[in-house]
């Protein structure tokens, strides 16, 4: 298993994984191919995500086995004011064949330590109410759950967790 930035070579792999996602809104919503006139040129926004002033600084890594991806992790570097409210520094998902296996923990684990070697101390983790099983992910982590928000209806958990872990 490996975690890492995409490249132009992963093109077919990254059209499998996005096909899983057929009935589904893809998480995180950062790599939605489209949002982009061609793969390459989401490979490109994706990497310049870091440098770009008109977002939060972020880092989108994907977790590969077996020539496959199963998840993709979204990281913000820091937050702004929306952020502080909802979406928080991580976001991931796992394609939908695949849950159920601990990957979402892989994800979340690889997102908290790369705030880590950045200094962040506590990355702020969200998730809707109703998702059960994000919110058994977060908790693993052995989170501070903080105030929920609602937002157009739907309640947003929201929780702070180490990165030192």
């Amino acid at each position: 298993m490996e975690i890492r930035e995409l490249e132009l070579t992963d093109e077919f792999i990254f059209n499998a994984y996005i096909k899983s996602w057929e009935t589904e809104q893809i998480i995180p919503t950062a790599i939605n191919p489209k949002r982009y006139t061609s793969y390459s040129e989401l490979v490109s926004e994706l990497k310049q995500r870091t440098l770009n002033k008109e977002w939060v600084p972020n880092t989108t890594l994907f977790l590969f086995n077996n020539e496959k991806i199963i998840g993709s992790v979204n990281i913000r570097h820091h937050l702004n004011e929306h952020l502080k409210r909802i979406g928080g520094h991580i976001g991931y998902g796992v394609r939908p064949d695949y849950r159920g296996h601990g990957y979402a923990k892989k994800l979340l684990k690889a997102g908290l330590e790369f705030l880590n070697q950045r200094d962040v101390v506590d990355a702020l983790v969200t998730c809707d109410k109703s998702n059960i099983a994000s919110a058994k992910t977060i908790l693993a982590f052995h989170p501070k759950e903080l105030e929920s928000v609602v937002i157009d209806g739907k309640t947003l958990r929201r929780f702070l967790v180490s990165t030192d872990q």
